[in-house]
């Protein structure tokens, strides 16, 4: 199942878990965005509860509503407006005053448990100090450094890795996705099959396109034409973020190229001519600063701190094409 593929080693540790009844009650699974948590976790409640556990691929009834977020003894808690608040970890206390319905173990799933405010993590600290014997409590976070350690030391850590690209891929073709199309989506995610499946849309790929042309033929396209293109992208922070990352992986080609690294290695691969063509003309050391401040930038918008995201997008927009097109790109020559 290509769903669950890269965690073999979680799964068959949460199988063997299950089936010596020695689960923990309260766990911590990290890791970076769409790799498979959250489908780990609900294959785990499948472990605990199926009541057939030699079928290898837990399809009972039982197994099915639980994936699907429909069985009793099941509990997803999503945030809502980017946080999940204390009104949500009550509720979950609420469902835990009663022993399962039909299975043996409750168990509630907690999806981006990082945006838990400060006051909804405090009241979950007594369920996890004290918790029912029939509950499990799984915690998912791709940032767990933003949780209280009071409540990271109280789970068991459960680290998940990136996939691999190839992993991705499979990932991709089950979805339908065309071969090449898969490949390029899959390096351009860095081992996240979830966010592979986001950027799998014509908007996506037209954005890729046009950041490329833009750093391509920078001369072309002149000053003006790259503030107006900065302009469209910046005014939403998703795909300012999504253009900025764009940017930092050419530049991360162009340097792969100018040491002769191998082609698979790369991640904008249907543009190699572009890429060969470009990396040789550019001094490596401002390269590799450049890379860094691109994502530095990307990780400063999505963090949401006190940044514009139009100023970012536009200074990072001026400094990138006046490092592959000189310093005097864009400046208007003085008269006389």
């Amino acid at each position: 199942m290509h769903v669950l593929e890269g965690h073999e080693k979680i799964l068959s540790f949460l199988a063997l878990t299950a089936q010596n009844d020695r689960p923990a009650h309260a766990y911590l699974f990290s890791g970076r965005e769409g790799v498979g948590k959250k489908l780990v976790a609900l294959r785990f409640a499948c472990f605990l509860n199926c009541p057939s556990p030699t079928d290898a691929d837990y399809s009972c009834s039982t197994c099915t509503r639980m994936v699907e977020g429909k069985h009793p003894d099941i509990r997803i808690t999503l945030p809502e407006k980017n946080m999940i608040r204390i009104d949500k970890v009550r509720e979950i206390q609420s469902v835990l005053r009663y022993a399962p319905v039909e299975c043996r173990y409750r168990v509630v799933i907690i999806d981006d448990a990082h945006l838990m405010n400060r006051s909804a993590q405090n009241a979950l600290l007594k369920t996890l100090e004290e918790p029912p014997n029939y509950s499990i409590l799984i915690l998912i976070s791709s940032r767990p450094s933003l949780m209280l350690p009071t409540v990271r030391s109280r789970c068991r850590k459960v680290r998940f890795g990136s996939l691999s690209t190839e992993s991705v891929v499979r990932i991709l073709r089950d979805n339908g996705i065309a071969p090449g199309e898969a490949g390029v989506l899959a390096r351009l995610a860095s081992g996240s099959a979830g966010r592979a499946l986001k950027m799998e849309s014509s908007q996506y790929m037209k954005l890729r396109e046009k950041v490329i042309a833009v750093l391509s033929h920078s001369d072309s396209v002149g000053l003006r034409g790259a503030l107006e293109f900065s302009a469209t992208i910046s005014s939403d922070r998703a795909t300012a973020i999504q253009a900025i990352e764009i940017a930092s992986t050419w530049i991360r080609d162009l340097l792969l190229e100018q040491i002769g690294t191998h082609s698979s290695e790369m991640i904008h691969v249907d543009f190699l001519d572009k890429i060969s063509d470009t990396a040789h003309r550019q001094d490596s050391d401002r390269l590799i600063s450049l890379y860094d401040q691109l994502v530095r930038a990307a990780e400063l918008i999505e963090a949401e701190i006190n940044v514009n995201p139009n100023l970012v997008t536009d200074t990072m927009m001026l400094k990138t094409l006046r490092i592959l097109e000189g310093p005097h790109f864009g400046v208007v020559p003085a008269n006389g």
